[in-house]
């Protein structure tokens, strides 16, 4: 629902007046490199740095940046930058190329001191275009150094640049989650990556020393996560903050966190979104609680405590906040936001109310059925027993819960050729509208 709770943050906000703190219009050059660029941090050749009198954007020269191997960095001289500031680098470019803005801050961790970088920009014309992005600081430093990212430039031109201006951004405009999470992006890449925001939520999971997922309203785009080892915060709390949106390896969360609020304590859970198994690997539904039913486990927890659902689609569990240990073939309901790494979505339970054993209604419904013989060196039979003339669904998985046979049972009892399966493990799912069994299938050959 697009029009999700936006709590109040105006005045988070402030008057912040515009602030130059670099500026070069690449006049200025001394020993063959510009004045005030090529800091610590440059390492493209300056060999492949000219200076340019052919159709500067304004004044006599521009710089002409040459690089046809993976990207070059071409920073400024060191300038004062402060943690939680945003920035706004603008240029003139023309020529053929890429180009993307960073900045290089100092700040700790696994980044080496570097912010995200920003998106590429592809230029293909010898016509001036402006290029605006914004950086944010996480760490105060007199040696931050703003970098202009250059890649694939091609001759004659390769990539010309012009009238550089650095200021302090204005202050973020208050956005929700929803509009920070809202993408048309194949990627899944938020419309605002990169960028400041100030927006709010009610907390609904913690990560001990790492951060929270916080969600406004209820259904897609409703959750984002939060990087913040700093704010203590519980579930139920309703915060308001500003941070700055970034996308990492797929995943888009919310990081250096500045004017954090507790509004109020003690809220109920916004309703939780019911999804399959194929909704839940889907962008729409990242960070948001959801939950499936009646699903069976295929996999035990792997070294990193994921284990493996399987219905219409494969869907790990993993234990970020809870660890619980499943039985396979055993059919579970399972709650939690979703998580994304390393290529795949992850429902991620609170706490030992998010995950429950889904074997009433199965054990009722599947009473009378039965599957065998087991093991089977070729024919597998299926008698559906009180379940007879009822639609169900079968499907065969391996213990990797991958798909290898699926179709519709008519009949009370029927049988499926097993004899080209290679030897070893499988599980057989059942199904109707109201409830699934999941049987493990021995093959012997």
């Amino acid at each position: 629902m697009r029009k999700a709770l936006l709590l109040p943050m105006i005045a988070l906000a402030g008057t912040l007046q515009a602030q130059t703190v670099f500026t070069s219009d690449l006049e200025g050059w001394t020993n063959n490199l510009p004045d005030g660029w090529v800091g610590s941090k440059t390492n493209i050749n300056t060999d492949s740095i000219f200076q340019t009198a052919n159709n500067p954007h304004g004044g006599t020269y521009a710089v002409e940046l040459h690089n046809t191997t993976p990207h070059k960095r071409f920073t400024t001289q060191p300038v004062a930058v402060t943690s939680g500031t945003s920035y706004t680098i603008s240029f003139w470019v023309r020529g053929q190329g890429q180009v993307r803005t960073g900045l290089f801050d100092g700040r700790p961790g696994g980044s080496s001191g570097y912010a995200p970088y920003n998106a590429y920009v592809t230029v293909s014309s010898n016509s001036w275009q402006q290029v605006t992005q914004t950086v944010t600081c996480a760490y105060d430093t007199t040696g931050g150094e703003f970098i202009l990212s250059v890649l694939s430039t091609i001759a004659p031109d390769h990539l010309v640049i012009d009238d550089v201006n650095i200021e302090v951004a204005g202050p973020p405009a208050p956005t929700s989650i929803f509009d920070i999470q809202f993408t048309t992006d194949p990627n899944g890449a938020s419309p605002v990556t990169n960028q400041g925001v100030l927006t709010g939520g009610r907390v609904v999971g913690v990560v001990t020393g790492a951060g929270y997922y916080l969600q406004s309203g209820t259904g897609a785009w409703s959750g984002i996560y939060v990087v913040d080892a700093v704010n203590a915060v519980n579930r139920g709390d309703s915060v308001t903050l500003g941070a700055t949106v970034e996308e990492s390896f797929g995943f888009t969360r919310l990081n250096n966190v500045t004017g954090f609020t507790v509004v109020n304590s003690g809220n109920p859970d916004p309703a939780v979104t019911n999804v399959s198994t194929a909704q839940a690997n889907t962008e729409p539904f990242e960070s948001v609680v959801c939950k499936v039913t009646n699903v069976p486990c295929v996999v035990a927890p792997n070294q990193f405590g994921e284990w493996k659902l399987f219905d219409t689609d494969s869907l790990y569990v993993d234990d970020q906040m809870f660890a619980y240990t499943p039985a396979v073939g055993t059919s579970y309901n399972v709650t939690g936001p979703l998580f994304y790494s390393f290529g795949r979505y992850k429902m991620e339970p609170r706490d030992a109310n998010d995950v429950e054993v889904a074997n009433s209604i199965e054990e009722g419904l599947f009473a009378t059925a039965t599957v065998g013989p087991v093991p089977t060196s070729d024919l597998l039979n299926i008698d559906l027993g009180a379940l007879a003339g009822s639609r169900v669904e079968y499907t065969l998985s391996d213990l990797t819960g991958r798909s290898l046979l699926n179709g519709l049972l008519t009949n009370g009892r029927s049988t499926l050729d097993l004899s080209m399966l290679p030897a070893g493990g499988y599980l057989l799912t059942l199904r109707t509208n109201e409830a699934a069994k999941a049987v493990k299938v021995l093959v012997q050959h």
